[in-house]
């Protein structure tokens, strides 16, 4: 594939759909395209006790001949919600305009959409598949047409990685330490700590962002003018969970992970503590 040129991923989307109408294949006698034993991806909206009612609780794929009436079949999410007579389902299928997909291709469409819209929205059943889009790393655009309800029209592989999931992180870890994001030109971020001779950022600094020579431009940065703490800061390189960015005498620059947590940044601090005052 041209990694210049993204690949585009349509979907239709049909529905709402009662459980019964697809198990009893009551749809394929409809006006509708979609039928029961079509392959493709699948929402399923129904009661919450956080969410509410009649919001999107599971985002799921159909694949190799198993189609949408087997696959619905006896699914926890459906038969196990808090207000199970009253789940509504959505079915979408893979089309192109211009080109005929082979069965493996259709197949690596459906995969690639589900695994993106469970990973940007986090449907409240979903646990496989988050986090699981790295093994699709291309550039890729998924966008959902008719019957799609809560989707975005449009999901971006490109935009989702290098930029929502960045801004995501930074909102979450904020709001674990309870401080406030600051939306600058030059940064988004916030300060984990400040003292005399130190400062702890965490950011998402546009600098290392548009030099791209790093995936994630979110970033720890410790300002300090001690010694003993930029000798501390640099043994840091044996922690997994960081890419030494930059240093110099009076700033280190680590690359973070997207999903790096609050707990994972206290245990970062609390190493370097000693040489911190």
């Amino acid at each position: 594939m041209n990694h210049n040129v993204k690949e585009i991923i349509n979907i239709s989307w049909e529905g709402p759909f009662s459980i019964e109408e697809i198990l009893e294949s009551t749809i394929d006698n409809q006006k509708f395209d979609v039928k029961s034993s079509d392959i493709g991806l699948y929402q399923i909206y129904g009661s919450h006790p956080l969410y509410g009612s009649d919001v999107l609780v599971y985002i799921g794929r159909t694949q190799n001949r198993n189609g949408f009436k087997s696959r619905l079949k006896d699914r926890w999410v459906i038969d196990n919600g808090n207000d199970s007579n009253n789940v509504k389902i959505y079915l979408g299928t893979i089309f192109s305009d211009f080109k005929q997909y082979t069965n493996e291709e259709i197949n690596t469409c459906i995969k690639k959409a589900e695994i993106l819209m469970i990973n940007a929205l986090k449907p409240a059943f979903n646990s496989s598949n988050i986090q699981s889009a790295k093994d699709f790393d291309g550039d890729y655009i998924v966008y959902n047409h008719g019957s799609y309800r809560s989707l975005y029209p449009i999901f971006d592989s490109e935009y989702f990685w290098k930029w929502l999931k960045n801004f995501l992180t930074v909102d979450k870890i904020a709001k674990d330490y309870n401080i406030k994001v600051e939306n600058e030109d030059e940064y988004y971020g916030f300060i984990i700590e400040e003292f005399n001779n130190y400062t702890i950022w965490l950011c998402i600094d546009y600098k290392i962002w548009n030099s791209n020579k790093h995936r994630s431009p979110l970033c720890l940065q410790i300002h300090t003018n001690t010694q003993d703490t930029i000798e501390a800061v640099n043994n840091l390189k044996d922690f997994t969970i960081f890419d030494e960015y930059e240093d110099n005498s009076s700033v280190s620059y680590f690359s973070l992970d997207i999903d790096i947590t609050k707990e994972k940044i206290d245990s970062i601090i609390k190493n370097i503590k000693p040489s911190l005052h």
